[in-house]
């Protein structure tokens, strides 16, 4: 399968796929109905996915909650100590109407989330949802280069040695290996780079080079501001990407 490269980031993303509509309204409606074919086992499932999908506080309270009483009810069982030819024992009882529980409750949460999670392609004839699906790659691939930038400037405090290894905000050297989620040296990557990455005018990536050759370096952003003639606004918005290392 082919895939687009973005090339500031220069990640790979899949290209959408076309489904059609009965498609994703089956498997929605079987997602939703999880908790009540299998007796509130999997009750959590479909709430976890909704979870990672909305990134809701309270959905993960409710994954959890859900979680823990489903664990509760099985351990019950697996504990009782009951004959399995003697009547329904305490255990057994309470084990049952937790599960019980987790069904009802987890149904209302999957019936509810339903359209938020899958969209709602009802009204949609032919193929549908191609446009989500892109939708959600891009927003999918924008949190995992944060959470690779977050990860990588934790390791540029913690170790500079290794990341200077690393190559991490070095998009202008070859053969690197370690995903930095998009991150450019300001103190040593070219202006090319700073110009493809952090989409700087070249009059301002080449006048980073010029000052930071005379300065030596810099600390960071608010260092780059003072020596350098370029906008606050724009030095500001360098933060999500750029990073410091002093070698």
């Amino acid at each position: 399968m082919a895939y687009p490269t973005d090339p500031r980031t220069r990640a790979q993303v899949p290209a959408a796929p076309t489904r059609p509509a009965w498609y994703v309204i089956l498997g929605s409606w079987l997602w939703a109905l999880l908790p009540l074919y299998l007796f509130g086992l999997l009750s959590w499932v479909p709430v976890l996915h909704a979870w990672m999908r909305l990134r809701r506080r309270a959905l993960r309270n409710w994954t959890l909650t859900l979680g823990g009483v489903t664990a509760l009810a099985f351990l019950l069982l697996v504990l009782d100590p009951s004959d399995s030819d003697a009547d329904t024992s305490f255990m057994t009882g309470l084990a049952t109407t937790l599960l019980f529980a987790a069904m009802v409750a987890g149904s209302i949460q999957s019936f509810r989330l339903r359209r938020e999670v899958f969209g709602d392609t009802a009204g949609r004839g032919g193929r549908a949802g191609a446009s989500d699906w892109h939708s959600m790659a891009a927003v999918a691939q924008v949190e995992h280069a944060r959470v690779r930038r977050a990860e990588a400037r934790a390791l540029v405090e913690k170790d500079p040695g290794m990341a200077r290894e690393l190559r991490i905000g070095r998009p202008d050297l070859s053969n690197r290996a370690y995903d930095d989620g998009g991150l450019v040296d300001v103190n040593h990557a070219s202006a090319q780079a700073m110009v493809d990455l952090l989409e700087l005018r070249p009059e301002y990536a080449e006048e980073i080079v010029r000052a930071r050759e005379e300065a030596g370096g810099f600390s960071g952003v608010a260092e780059l501001g003072a020596y350098t003639s370029i906008p606050a606004p724009i030095v500001d918005g360098l933060r999500e990407r750029a990073v410091f290392l002093r070698y």
